[in-house]
């Protein structure tokens, strides 16, 4: 449930996964009260379930299951405190395994049916001109097999992706999206196709390859790595801005490294000599108005109709427009009457703009991306790298500041959300437990069982090869909801053969052994529900796997160490109450002497 109130995109993304859990175990719920009963009056007869029942344990389950485990668990409660240590150990060896060796990347790419080639021409290219350039990639995009290509579409004076902040217009910009076939149809993955056409493409002068991009799944997050330098001059942010570049290309497994300084069409500023200007009898006005005349032209006249007006402009042919030599030749009228040449009032130099000017908290800012190939490295590593390397440029460009965004960005807000989702969770869990067993320690001991879960999540994914993921995440935290289920049935049983009078050691084995079996059933049929996602028998879906891995092998793998785990747990708790009784006893009889 506490999944459901996460904020931000993600809690949007997410919403649907609890919601639909939650309304399934409330039908099941109904339907275990009051239509299973129905069907088990009907249709079980007591006979024949007697029949199986009694083969079933007498044969198979009792000589194979149920008496190795109880011998196994008297040595486990004999040796409870070392399987305690042996337990902590493993749980601190598996945090270790999934810091240094699993990872962690917010949305995984898993099969990709999509990518984009982005180009980009000298500035100030036609578009036409920048048409003709990519057509030999077209061609080369449509040589794909056609088992692999379904289609590709080009997109000319605009480059981006869904995500608009990253949008870039401009006649000198061109895209091809390329789509292909299901990656579970075709030999060769989308990386390799992507490999594959960067080693045939050959880049003609005034054109290169800006990047490739593979589309991610999920909901839209920023680029693995994103840096933002922010400052008042371009001259000093520039040079931070390369800095970082060159220690990212250092860096293996990052590639198309770019930065938001995009370079604006060629300009020649003209510059009013005010003295000269003033002496022949003409203002900035007028020098302004026969420059704009010249190049963009004036309106001389109209000619009316019926239902028209049409406007007649001056201004000087395309040949002469385009040439830098032309403002030698500008003649401009004083007011007396004199045509003075626009050389002798103004200079002018050439310059360039710059087509976007990115802004953050009131100051210039200019950001690094980076891609990064997960099967290398991840965005959480390279950016911790980065971190360091950015530390020491600090007091070297004490004017500059640095702010990381994007996916690093993203997974600390995420994952902040999905921390106070955890606790509320585990605090919900805590406070129902509280209620049924009427005390507080043996809720505690129920809760031991969640990082057990985690532990056999951990060796799975790193069994697998796989790094942790939001969705896994999630699976962890829906986890913590089902694997408490096993402990609670043991418990309640040990708490009824106390009651019935049985000893603590004694009733801890009893309890043990009679759970067993439904311990064991529900847990199969769960992972058996679960498994097959994760091996795509039935149909794949990569991007929902993690999650599947995360609660089905969970599920196992905690089952297991429960039952060798929690009996331990369960005797060394009995200990410490009988010190505890024993000590507060003492207590009394010493207060009372």
């Amino acid at each position: 449930a506490p999944m459901m109130f996460m904020t931000g995109i993600f809690g949007k993304f997410i919403y649907y996964i609890p919601f639909a859990v939650i309304v399934s175990l409330k039908v099941c719920l109904w339907e275990s009260f009051f239509i299973l009963t129905h069907h088990v009056a009907n249709w079980v007869r007591l006979k024949n379930s007697g029949i199986s029942g009694s083969f079933f344990t007498t044969k198979v389950w009792q000589p194979f299951m149920v008496r190795p485990y109880r011998t196994i668990l008297g040595g486990v409660i004999k040796l409870r405190y070392v399987v305690l240590l042996l337990v902590v150990g493993m749980f601190a060896g598996s945090i270790y395994l999934a810091v240094k060796r699993v990872g962690f990347v917010l949305f995984p790419p898993g099969a990709i049916d999509q990518f984009s080639i982005d180009f980009k021409a000298d500035t100030g290219t036609s578009l036409a001109e920048t048409e003709k350039l990519i057509s030999p990639y077209e061609d080369l995009v449509a040589s794909l097999p056609v088992d692999e290509l379904m289609n590709y579409t080009s997109t000319i004076g605009r480059q981006g992706v869904e995500d608009m902040r990253n949008m870039k217009r401009g006649s000198e910009y061109a895209q091809i999206r390329v789509y292909l076939t299901n990656e579970l149809t075709r030999a060769r993955d989308t990386m390799t196709i992507i490999n594959d056409l960067k080693a045939r493409i050959k880049i003609p002068e005034g054109l290169e390859v800006a990047n490739f991009r593979r589309l991610r799944g999920g909901p839209p997050v920023g680029d693995p790595v994103n840096i933002g330098v922010r400052g008042q001059n371009y001259d000093h942010i520039l040079l931070a801005v390369q800095e970082i570049e060159d220690e990212l290309a250092n860096i293996e497994g990052v590639s198309n490294i770019e930065n938001s300084y995009i370079k604006g069409k060629g300009e020649i500023h003209v510059n009013v000599k005010e003295a000269e200007a003033a002496s022949a009898a003409l203002s900035l006005q007028d020098i302004g108005m026969a420059i704009r005349a010249a190049f963009e032209g004036i309106v001389a006249t109209s000619i009316r109709s019926v239902d028209e007006e049409i406007d007649l402009r001056v201004t000087l042919n395309q040949k002469q427009r385009s040439k830098e030599n032309t403002l030698a030749d500008i003649q401009i009228p004083n007011r007396r009457g004199q045509m003075i040449s626009l050389p002798r009032v103004a200079s002018w130099q050439d310059s360039g703009g710059i087509s976007v000017y990115e802004h953050e908290d009131n100051r210039r800012q200019v950001t690094v991306t980076a891609n990064i190939d997960t099967k290398v490295s991840n965005s959480r590593a390279v950016n911790i790298i980065m971190k360091d390397k950015i530390k020491a440029m600090e007091s070297k460009h004490r004017q500059l500041s640095f702010h990381f965004g994007g996916e690093d960005r993203d997974t600390k807000e995420s994952m902040q959300s999905l921390r106070t989702s955890f606790v509320f969770a585990l605090f919900g869990i805590l406070l129902l437990l509280i209620l049924l067993f009427k005390n507080l320690y043996q809720p505690l001991v129920v809760a031991t069982t969640i990082p057990l879960g985690i532990m056999a999540v951990i060796v799975a994914f790193f069994a697998h090869q796989r790094t942790f993921s939001f969705l896994a995440m999630i699976g962890i935290i829906a986890l913590s909801g089902v694997i408490v289920n096993n402990a609670i049935v043991l418990l309640d049983f040990i708490n009824r053969e106390r009651r019935a009078g049985k000893d603590r050691r004694e009733s801890l084995k009893e309890a043990a052994c009679r759970r067993l079996r439904p311990i064991f059933l529900t847990t199969i049929t769960t992972t058996a529900g679960i498994l097959p996602t994760v091996y795509g028998i039935g149909g794949y879906d990569p991007f929902v796997v993690p999650l599947a891995m995360a609660l089905g092998w969970g599920v196992l793998g905690g089952a297991f160490l429960t039952t060798l785990a929690l009996p331990a747990i369960i005797a060394i708790v009995d200990d410490c109450i009988m010190l505890f009784s024993y000590l507060t006893k003492i207590g009394r009889n010493t207060a009372s002497s």
